[in-house]
């Protein structure tokens, strides 16, 4: 995956941040800052990808390009210096992802990945046109599926009824769905993904 901060000459650099965040990520290559804002890992899970998208869709502001094909081996110590096709893809998929919808692109489009990249697009376009606090209560539901609408208020001090306001019009569900298809088509498509 290569991930680069949207609108970042007027804004401040979150590439510590969305370090931090996808730092719960299982990856083969860490994600680590590689030019500028642009933050690249190597995955081999299609879990994990989905994962890594759910946590930059909870922050929004990022392009996303996933590349999907053979990496050369042994694997480099830093993604900055990987060869391969996943590699190149992801590069093509990041550039695309700035004019594309929900700003993902998923590279080869073509088959699975192509069906994976819109599941994605519909994860994120669903996180986005939720406000950010209504978010993380989402975020905590998809992290802990048994946890009640109580624990989830109790967990951030809020009213039971602020969560069931944000629970209750099914978003989780539509999220939960995309993410199962996402994971699927990815698993479908290929070995690793930059």
């Amino acid at each position: 995956m290569t991930i680069d901060q949207r609108g970042s000459r007027d804004r401040t650099d979150r590439v510590p941040e969305v370090l931090d965040i996808l730092d719960r990520v299982e990856t083969r290559l860490g994600f680590e800052r590689t030019i500028g804002d642009e933050v690249q890992g190597v995955l081999d899970s299609p879990e994990q990808v989905t994962l890594a998208v759910r946590l930059l869709a909870t922050q929004t502001g990022w392009h996303i390009g996933i590349g999907i094909g053979p990496v050369d081996t042994p694997l480099p110590r830093s993604t900055a210096e990987g060869r391969g096709e996943a590699f190149y893809a992801a590069r093509r998929a990041v550039e695309a992802a700035k004019g594309a919808p929900a700003h993902l692109v998923v590279d080869p489009t073509t088959g699975h990945g192509g069906l994976a990249e819109n599941a994605l697009r519909l994860m994120i376009w669903t996180l986005e046109n939720i406000r950010p606090q209504s978010r993380r209560y989402i975020d905590y539901r998809l992290d802990q599926p048994e946890s009640t609408q109580n624990d989830i208020a109790e967990h951030f001090d809020v009213s039971q009824q602020a969560v069931s306001h944000v629970l209750s019009p099914g978003g989780v569900e539509l999220i939960e769905g995309a993410c199962t298809l996402s994971t699927f088509h990815l698993d479908k498509a290929g070995d690793h993904v930059v």
